[in-house]
């Protein structure tokens, strides 16, 4: 099978910050988050990306954890998840 299942350009409003993450094939969820670990694998944190035009509503979008599983219609929203409840 391929390589990666799942490749994820990250934008701020229409300025594209940072490099395209790539998910393994091995790895059955990806998890998107404002977090600051280092990303790899299954989870790509975007709280290490820098953009010195960063706007009040992309730093809201950043605190936001998001899902995507393999084997879903491209297109499909990832599920969202944030303290105050859970959305698809």
């Amino acid at each position: 099978g391929p390589e990666f299942w799942c490749s994820i350009a990250y934008f701020e409003m229409d300025v594209p910050v940072g490099e395209i993450f790539k998910v393994p094939s091995g790895c059955p969820v990806v998890t998107v988050d404002g977090y600051v670990d280092p990303s790899g694998g299954a989870r790509f944190c975007l709280g290490q990306l820098s953009n010195v035009h960063r706007t009040e509503a992309s730093e809201r979008a950043r605190a936001t954890t998001w899902t995507g599983r393999p084997g879903e219609p491209p297109g499909t929203p990832c599920t969202k998840s944030t303290p105050e409840h859970t959305s698809r």
